[in-house]
């Protein structure tokens, strides 16, 4: 029987797919795309970056801009008054694109509509983002953009636009395009991945850099109690790997090594080219365990040497098209993402429920409002075509209280809109959401996750085998 049957279904979990939910706190929770039966799942895999090890963003992202603002000083000449830039860990969402051409930093919805644009940290009014955005469809695939999709992407936004904003406070340098700006950026953020400079100080304060999820053990341990083996893909390289994850998986009094938790590590995968290129792989001889391990390699190799295939593996990752949309698109895979940011956007949801109601009622009494305007006006109508004298100067009062109130309604919605858009981000508003649309982001989680979630850990508050049933969807004229 398909997961997407609805009909005849014996689990309790299909016929009552939501039981579980109201014993488990929202931010806690699995949403679900598309249906996905735990118990046909033989594999699960997972990255290691923002999956099964969550970083200390905070420390982590300033960390990360400032070592690439002093690159971007040593390496490409740029003005050392540049120094004293500070980041600001609200300014970058993912989901971002960046228009090297004119230096702006935009967020679409999900029609590619630029419904948001800054230049440095000035925001573009109407007029102007509609006269470079409008005219004709954007090709977010060219070189002119370029899209920011991981967590890592964050500090890179965010100095792009401080570097814009001072360059031309500053007086912009003669000779500089914005496209010149944004790829130096690019370069020196890569190198202080790549010198040695980052780690480095990862190693020496190791215990700043990642959350605590107490959880995550026990949820890996429930996988496998369950008959399902696991395997890890990640792009770092096995000492990194080895060094993270040491500290994330940390099994207390057992003392069991990370590794024992997997029957298959596979580092170095350079995904995503992992799911569509033929690049051998090398078995690593690690001298402290068996566990069958690898670096680079391909998807083909990997379902080898498993005996597993298509929907029989669950993929979890951060990333979306490294990890979810490739593996689902070019081997079937199932998938789950994991969006840290969801925790946050609960939150912002439960506390803001108020001014939501408010806004529901004030936009009730307007549709109310906007039903007497149009009475009294058919009245006005109807008596000037019979020529009936009537109380023309008590209609026009009538009619200009009616408009003052629904004037008064719709900016005091507008007040209530930009308040709850702040506390979601006080740049970009919500990161699914733009303008009561879904955002770029938020339309690319819904198509291409089956499930999204915001810890690997929040499989724990789940039965196993659940039988994760989707949503009924409607189209307009279905409501």
């Amino acid at each position: 029987m398909s997961d997407t049957t609805r009909e005849s279904v014996p689990d309790r979990e299909a016929v009552h797919p939501h039981f579980y939910e109201q014993f488990i706190e929202k931010q806690h929770r699995i949403f679900v795309n598309r249906n996905l039966r735990m118990r046909s799942i033989r594999w699960v895999g997972f990255d290691m970056d923002h999956t099964l090890a969550l970083y200390n963003r905070n420390f982590i992202e300033a960390l990360a801009f400032d070592l690439s603002l002093q690159a971007l000083v040593r390496e490409k000449d740029y003005p050392r008054e540049l120094l004293g830039i500070r980041y600001d860990p609200d300014f970058g969402i993912r989901g971002l694109v960046v228009d090297k051409e004119e230096g702006n930093i935009l967020k679409m919805d999900r029609f590619h509509y630029v419904a948001v644009a800054y230049h440095g940290f000035r925001v573009l009014d109407k007029e102007t983002r509609k006269g470079l955005y409008t005219s004709e469809p954007m090709q977010l695939s060219s070189p002119r953009f370029w899209s920011s999709d991981t967590l890592f992407g964050l500090p890179e936004i965010a100095l792009y636009a401080s570097v814009v904003e001072a360059l031309e406070e500053m007086g912009w340098p003669p000779g500089l395009t914005y496209r010149q700006a944004f790829t130096d950026i690019r370069t020196c953020v890569d190198l202080v991945h790549k010198d040695d400079s980052l780690k480095s100080i990862f190693r020496e304060r190791r215990g700043e850099c990642f959350l605590s999820d107490p959880r995550l053990v026990a949820t890996l341990d429930r996988f496998r109690t369950e008959g399902q083996r696991l395997f890890l893909l990640t792009n770092s390289d096995y000492e990194y790997t080895d060094w993270v994850l040491s500290w994330v998986m940390n099994d207390g009094e057992r003392g069991r090594p990370w590794w024992s938790f997997f029957d298959l590590i596979v580092t170095d995968s350079h995904k995503p080219g992992f799911f569509h290129e033929g690049i051998p792989w090398k078995r690593l001889a690690i001298a402290d365990h068996e566990v069958p391990s690898f670096s680079g390699g391909n998807v083909r190799l990997l379902e080898d040497h498993i005996g597993a295939r298509g929907d029989e593996i669950l993929y979890i990752g951060d990333h979306i098209f490294g990890d979810i949309l490739r593996s689902k698109k070019s081997r079937g895979w199932r998938t789950v993402m994991v969006v840290e940011e969801l925790e946050h956007e609960i939150r912002v949801g439960l506390a803001t429920e108020e001014q939501r109601a408010v806004i529901d009622q004030l936009e009730m009494a307007n549709s109310d409002l906007l039903a007497r305007v149009a009475r009294l006006r058919r009245r006005q109508e109807r008596a000037a075509a019979v020529g009936a004298p009537g109380p023309g100067d008590a209609f026009s009062a009538e009619e200009k209280e009616l408009e003052s109130r629904l004037t008064r309604n719709l900016l005091r919605i507008n007040e209530l809109e930009e308040e709850i858009r702040r506390r979601y981000n006080p740049w970009w508003g919500s990161l699914c959401k733009v303008d009561g649309e879904l955002s770029r982001f938020g339309d690319q989680m819904r198509d291409f996750a089956c499930l999204y979630t915001a810890r690997v850990s929040n499989f724990l508050y789940y039965p196993p085998k659940r039988y994760f049933l989707s949503p009924v969807e409607f189209l307009p004229h279905e409501i």
